[in-house]
């Protein structure tokens, strides 16, 4: 990054840079009308990321980009001192934490300055501070990494892949929430939310929000028929249980973490499957299509009613039910 910021610097001048980074794209990168020029400035601005790349030079995204400068005008007093920069070379990362933090805002809620050693979002609450850790999990380089989606080829969905990416992005934030909590960050009673969005993972999450799977050790759907031959009906159905996913080496990776009192420390999971290209930009409706699952087992719990937006989660009895 700090390549690319002095980079910037001996281009544009110390007064340009200055202006620039008010705002999130740069029109000097180019304008791209076709894939063969869109690929051209990928190449040029290699040291940006590439979707960063397309969403500043393509024509077809000029009211996309208008909206999140918007956004960006609105969550800039919130945000830390390097947005600007890390949104050029880590987009999927800092959109979700723009879109979050707008929707945060737009919904009514208080948040305070970002302070640099402590989680992205702080949000006082009668008497303690509700600390939420963003993440945009990605599709990795390990053996177990989730596949390119390819156009015009039939795929199956790598669900096991994406649970693994899911499980890793919600134990790093975890670890991370217990550094917090040794440093003196966050105090003890404190609430803690990690906030995933797992559009980077592209695929689409089978039959229920994939989340679901890695929280509460749910597997397969089990369907229980009634017939004869010539005609079978389903009489009801259930899901299986699935505590441990194995990866390419073997080495078994759990998928019950509300299931564990390691974890009580998590208070809730928003979870988000829908990119932000494809998200309400009304403000009125940002997070309608979020997922929040609160932990049954939290020493820190929250009220269900908390968070006001998306659909909510919890776990009663055996089963997992919307309230």
């Amino acid at each position: 990054m700090g390549v690319c910021f002095l980079r910037w610097f001996n281009v544009y001048g110390k007064s340009k840079l200055i202006h620039n980074m008010s705002k999130l794209f740069d029109k000097k990168l180019g304008v791209a009308s076709d894939q063969e020029t869109l690929t051209k400035l990928k190449k040029k601005f290699k040291s940006f990321d590439p979707i960063y790349v397309a969403v500043s030079t393509m024509t077809t995204q000029h009211d996309f980009r208008d909206w999140l400068e918007l956004v960006w005008k609105q969550y800039k007093p919130y945000a830390d001192t390097n947005f600007s920069n890390e949104f050029k070379i880590q987009f999927n990362q800092r959109a979700w934490e723009l879109h979050l933090g707008s929707t945060l805002l737009n919904r009514g809620y208080i948040l305070e300055k970002h302070n640099k050693i402590g989680p992205d979002f702080k949000i006082p609450h009668e008497g303690k501070n509700v600390y939420i850790e963003a993440i945009a999990v990605e599709k990795g380089v390990s053996n177990d990494k989730v596949p390119k989606v390819k156009n015009k080829v039939l795929m199956d969905v790598p669900e096991k892949e994406m649970l693994l990416r899911l499980t890793a992005g919600v134990k790093e934030k975890h670890t991370k929430y217990l550094s917090y909590l040794i440093n003196g960050v966050i105090q003890q009673n404190d609430p803690f939310v990690i906030a995933i969005d797992r559009s980077p993972l592209e695929h689409v999450d089978p039959q229920i929000p994939l989340i679901f799977k890695c929280l509460f050790a749910i597997g397969y759907q089990v369907l229980f028929l009634r017939g004869n031959k010539s005609k079978t009906q389903t009489e009801e159905s259930t899901w299986s249980v699935r505590d441990k996913i194995n990866k390419i080496n073997n080495s078994e990776v759990e998928m019950s973490i509300f299931r564990n009192p390691c974890f009580e420390g998590i208070s809730a999971i928003i979870y988000c499957n829908q990119n932000i290209f494809n998200s309400p930009k009304d403000p009125k409706h940002m997070g309608d299509s979020f997922v929040i699952v609160h932990n049954p087992f939290a020493k820190n719990p929250l009220p269900y009613n908390f968070f006001t937006f998306g659909s909510t989660w919890v776990q009663e009895g055996v089963q997992v039910k919307k309230i």
